[in-house]
């Protein structure tokens, strides 16, 4: 072969050729255990066998096929199309279809994906523990006198929200404050919810407006889910718009998509009753209305009518026979009255002299004079007393000075008797109590000799043996 002629090329089978480049791939360090992050498309349920398929992509159009074994696919977090995620493993080729693809082991999402994870984690935790149990809502009342609002005052949902509730003037609404989102806004909510839980309202109503998920992320956080299920009264979220959902509301006692629906559901009842009273009221004045219409026409026809003249001329007849007694009577009155009180007169001229009034005077002169002496004779007897008592007193205490003399000299003198037989004083003098056996010992031939014995001083106490006892006769 001539040096200018090309090489011939290998020839290759191809599952020879795609065995070859797989092994290189799973040798090449760079590509094995690692990460590419794109959005999830083309994603299959588990198949029959539990693998799972799907593909990464960028917005330039590049695609990579991914496969998850079933042993993977037990532990993957929840993926949709369109979110974006992380996917953990190594390339390799799929020699049925000539195409690349990442063996996954793991997947961690980002973004709007991590946030759908966390939301879906809290939401299965909270659910366990029966905060979503329908059995715990709390009915709204039909005529909420006293509202909570927990929402920004700021915020226009709010506004909306009392805009409505105003046209009702037997609700009051008290605002609760609160920050709606931002790193502070999920205990700031709960702490508002807990203040307005114990200000006596009937209802609580947690507000929002519209916003992105990123703003509305408070109300999917547990603080304010715990804070919803332990309010003493019901709680209505009406957070974001129609369509939107979050944990708060799956809390609530009632959701609703907006602060105005919220609003029209809890004047509802008494917009309602304002309608039905002011339809009663026209249909009562309205019936009234006729039964006077009826009855002033039925007046005007008598006012007209024959007998009611003849019935004038009758009572003319009656009105002034009725004065002519009245005058009778007028004057037979005052004679009554003119005799009576003469009698009266009468009486009280003969009662006069035995008035038992001027009795009781007398009586109480006679008590104050004989009240009077009392008090002098009262007062002289005790002069009198005070002035023996003290004659009494001055004889007394030259005799009982003397025998108080008399009585010290002699305790004196049995003071000095008893101090001359107070053992005591004796030790004092040198002598000692002898004690064998704790008896007092007055006779040597009474002890053994080798006996043991205590002497009690003035100052302490000697212990002796006993060698030799004399015998004084």
């Amino acid at each position: 072969m001539s040096p200018d002629a090309a090489p011939t090329p290998r020839v290759w089978g191809v599952r020879e050729l795609l065995n070859y480049l797989a092994r290189q791939l799973r040798f090449d360090p760079k590509i094995q255990e690692l990460g590419v992050r794109g959005e999830v498309t083309d994603l299959s349920p588990a198949s029959g066998a539990g693998h799972v398929y799907f593909a990464l992509k960028e917005p330039s159009g590049a695609l990579l096929k991914c496969f998850v074994r079933n042993t993977a696919a037990r532990a993957l977090p929840k993926i949709e199309n369109g979110v974006e995620a992380i996917a953990f493993g190594s390339l390799g080729t799929y020699e049925y279809r000539s195409q690349f693809q990442l063996f996954v082991t793991g997947v961690q999402l980002v973004g709007a994906g991590a946030l759908a994870a966390v939301y879906e984690r809290m939401k299965r935790k909270l659910e366990a523990q029966g905060l979503f149990d329908p059995s715990r809502k709390r009915p709204i009342p039909r005529f909420p006198f006293h509202i909570a609002l927990v929402s920004s005052p700021d915020a226009e949902g709010a506004n909306d929200f009392l805009g409505i509730v105003r046209r009702v003037p037997a609700v009051a609404v008290s605002i609760h404050r609160t920050v709606v989102q931002g790193p502070a806004a999920p205990e700031s909510i709960a702490r508002a919810i807990g203040v307005a839980s114990r200000s006596g309202a009937d209802v609580i109503v947690l507000a929002r407006g519209g916003g992105s998920d990123e703003d509305r992320l408070p109300f999917n956080e547990e603080i304010v889910a715990r804070a919803i299920a332990a309010a003493h009264v019901p709680v209505i979220t009406a957070i974001g718009h129609r369509g939107d959902h979050h944990i708060a509301d799956d809390v609530a006692d009632r959701e609703v998509a907006t602060p105005t629906a919220a609003a029209e559901l809890l004047v509802a009842e008494f917009e309602g009753v304002e309608r039905r009273l002011r339809a009663a009221t026209e249909r009562m004045r309205s019936v009234v209305d006729g039964r006077v219409e009826r009855h002033r026409s039925r007046l005007r026809l008598l006012a007209h009518s024959p007998y009611l003249q003849r019935f004038d001329r009758l009572t003319d007849a009656r009105a002034e026979r009725v004065d002519r007694l009245l005058e009778l009577v007028t004057a037979r009155r005052s004679v009554v009255v003119h005799r009576k009180t003469q009698q009266l007169r009468a009486l009280e001229a003969r009662l006069g002299p035995v008035d038992p009034r001027a009795r009781l005077a007398e009586r109480r002169g006679r008590l104050a004079a004989l009240s009077a002496s009392l008090g002098t004779a009262w007062a002289n007897d005790r002069t009198h007393a005070e002035r023996d008592l003290r004659d009494a007193v001055r004889g007394l205490a030259p005799a009982l000075s003397g025998r108080l003399l008399r009585a010290t000299s002699r305790a004196a003198l049995l003071a000095a008797r008893l101090a001359g037989k107070d053992p005591e004083a004796i030790l004092q003098q040198g002598y000692a109590i002898v004690r064998s056996d704790g008896r007092i010992v007055r006779d040597a031939a009474t002890l053994r000799i080798g006996a043991i014995l205590e002497a009690q001083l003035s100052r302490g106490t000697v212990r002796a043996r006993v060698e030799e006892t004399r015998s004084d006769g």
